[in-house]
């Protein structure tokens, strides 16, 4: 069976997907060009998943653009959210 893109990069800068359905803990992420990727806990649909190692205070980059930093370290295939995001202010 083919695995189906679950995962969407907006921006080849971007070190962050967005899922496209939920992706459960152990799934491959795919549609991340390059590169293979598990996912390594539950990742809720629309939420972002990490495509890099992002560090504690590391920039969390969508649309190609900073939309916070990382409140601690983040390992590629991690969900990103509010426990482990900081969002800034403009």
């Amino acid at each position: 069976m083919e695995n189906k893109i679950n995962v969407v990069v907006i921006n080849p800068k971007d070190n962050v997907g967005v899922a496209l359905r939920e992706i459960k803990a152990g799934e491959p992420l795919v549609g991340v060009e390059g590169k293979e990727l598990t996912a390594k806990e539950d990742i809720r649909q629309n939420h972002k998943v990490a495509l890099a190692e992002i560090p504690a205070g590391g920039r969390i980059i969508k649309y190609g653009e900073s939309i916070g930093a990382a409140s601690r370290a983040i390992e590629p295939g991690r969900w990103v959210h509010t426990h482990n995001l900081k969002s800034e202010d403009r």
